[in-house]
C-alpha cells in the first residue's frame, strides 16, 4: 500500500467528513461538577459551523449519572442529532409542561397550576426565549402582577411555579440555571387568622355545638370542630374507618375533584395526613346520631340509596356530599346560633386554637391535624403561643410566689 506525506495526513484528519464534523467541541468534551443543591451536572460546549457557541447541561442524583447523560450527549453531538438545548419561547415550554404536570398531580391542584401559568405566567414572559429568561424578568413580573391588583400571595405563588417548571427544564438540561430560584421573591406580610373571622373561640363552639345537637347537619360539624380534621378528609369517611370501641377514626382517604367533573375519593393530601384520630366524647356521640340518621334516610330512599363505599355521611340517597351542599347548611347552623360568618375550615383552626389554648403540646397538636411538619402549625397558630408565652410568665410568678 503507498502512503501519503505526513503533511497530507495531517490534512487528511483535520478535514470534515460531514456537516457534523464541522462543529468544533470543547476541549475536555464536557465536565462533571456537583452543583450546591447536592446534584451533580455535566455540562458539554461546542462551536456551530456558523460561529455560535452553544451548552447543554445534564444533571443526575450521582456523579455516574451525571457522566452517563453527559456521554449520551457526546455520542449524539457526533452523529448529528443534539440539537441546541431551549429552543422556542417560554409559553412553548410551559404548554408542555403543564401537560405532563396532569399525570402526577391530584386534579385540584393541577388546576391551579394550569389557571397561574395561563393567566399570569405567559402573558407577562410567554414570548420570551426560553434560554434568554433572566432572574430579571421574573421579578418584572411578580412587580406587574402586584402593581395590576393582585396581591403579594398570588405573584408569589405564580414565581413558585415557575421555579417548578423551570427546574424541570434545567433538569432536562434545556437551561442551565433556574432564574425563577435565582429571582427575589416578592415581600409577602403573613397572614394572621382571626377570631369571628376565620375561627371561633372556645366559648363560641360551645355554642356552636350545642346548636349542632339538633341540626341534621350538627353530627359532621361536630367531629369537623372536635378533631380538626380537613372537610376533604371529614367526607372520605367510611364506616369501616370507625372503631367504636377504641373511640378512633382512621383518615385513609378524601373526597376529592374528579379529572372527569364531579367527585372521587383519593389519597390523603400527605403522607402524614394519613392518621388514627382520638374521638372526644363529643365526637362519638355525633357519630352515632349520624348512624341512626342516615339509617332513617336508606329506608326512606329504598331502592334509590346509591351509597356503595359505606361513607359516613352522604345526602338523603347515599351520595357523598357536595361542598356547596355543606357551606350551605353550615351556615345556616351559624345563623340559627347568632354566630359570626366563618368558612368551614374554620372549624379545624377552631379546634386547633382551642388545643393549644388549653395547653396541648404543639407536636400533638400538629399531628393531629395532620400537617407534613411543626413549623406549619406553629406559623398557623403564632397567635395562640404569643398568648401562652403571657400565661407561661404568669404561671412562673405563681410558682415563685411574685
Amino acid at each position: 500500500m503507498g502512503s501519503y506525506p505526513k503533511s497530507e495526513r495531517r490534512a487528511r484528519r483535520a478535514a470534515p467528513s460531514s456537516p457534523t464534523a464541522a462543529r468544533r467541541r470543547s476541549a475536555g468534551e464536557g465536565s462533571i461538577y456537583q452543583a450546591l443543591d447536592g446534584r451533580w451536572r455535566g455540562a458539554i460546549a461546542w462551536t456551530e459551523p456558523d460561529g455560535r457557541r452553544l451548552r447543554r447541561v445534564v444533571a443526575g442524583r450521582t456523579a455516574a449519572e451525571a457522566r452517563g447523560k453527559l456521554d449520551e450527549l457526546r455520542a449524539r453531538l457526533r452523529t448529528g442529532t443534539l440539537e441546541p438545548a431551549g429552543t422556542g419561547n417560554l409559553g412553548d415550554y410551559l404548554s408542555g409542561w403543564v401537560e405532563r404536570e396532569r399525570q402526577r398531580l391530584r386534579p385540584s391542584t393541577w388546576r391551579q397550576r394550569e389557571q397561574y401559568t395561563r393567566c399570569y405566567l405567559v402573558p407577562a414572559l410567554g414570548r420570551r426565549a426560553l434560554v434568554q429568561l433572566t432572574p430579571a424578568d421574573v421579578e418584572r413580573m411578580t412587580a406587574g402582577l402586584i402593581a395590576s391588583g393582585r396581591s403579594p400571595q398570588t405573584a408569589s405563588h405564580a414565581r413558585v411555579i415557575l421555579r417548578r417548571a423551570l427546574a424541570d427544564a434545567q433538569r432536562d438540561g434545556l437551561i442551565a440555571r433556574n432564574v425563577a430560584a435565582l429571582a427575589r421573591p416578592p415581600r409577602v406580610t403573613g397572614r394572621t387568622i382571626e377570631p369571628g373571622r376565620d375561627y371561633l373561640t372556645a366559648a363560641q363552639l360551645r355554642i356552636l355545638l350545642s346548636a349542632a345537637a339538633v341540626h341534621p347537619v350538627g353530627p359532621l360539624v361536630t367531629v369537623a370542630a372536635t378533631t380538626g380534621l380537613r372537610q376533604g378528609e371529614l367526607l372520605g369517611l367510611s364506616w369501616d374507618d370507625l372503631d367504636a370501641a377504641a373511640s378512633t377514626l382512621t383518615v385513609r382517604r378524601a373526597l376529592a375533584l374528579a379529572w372527569g367533573g364531579g367527585m372521587e375519593l383519593a389519597e390523603p393530601k400527605t403522607g402524614r395526613s394519613r392518621r388514627t384520630v382520638h374521638l372526644p366524647a363529643l365526637a362519638s356521640a355525633a357519630l352515632e346520631r349520624q348512624r341512626d340518621l342516615q339509617a332513617t334516610a336508606r329506608e326512606a330512599a329504598g331502592t334509590a340509596w346509591q351509597d356503595r363505599d359505606r361513607l359516613i355521611f352522604t345526602d338523603a340517597v347515599g351520595r357523598p356530599l357536595y361542598r356547596t351542599a355543606v357551606h350551605r347548611t353550615f351556615h345556616e347552623l351559624l345563623t340559627v346560633a347568632g354566630l359570626p360568618s366563618i368558612p368551614f375550615h374554620g372549624l379545624r383552626h377552631s379546634a386547633a386554637t382551642a388545643l393549644l389554648t388549653a395547653g396541648v403540646p404543639l407536636r400533638v397538636v400538629s399531628d393531629l391535624l395532620g400537617h407534613s411538619g411543626i413549623t406549619i402549625t406553629s406559623d398557623y397558630y403564632a397567635h395562640v403561643e404569643h398568648s401562652l408565652r403571657r400565661d407561661a410568665a404568669d404561671a412562673m410568678d405563681r410558682a415563685l410566689g411574685g
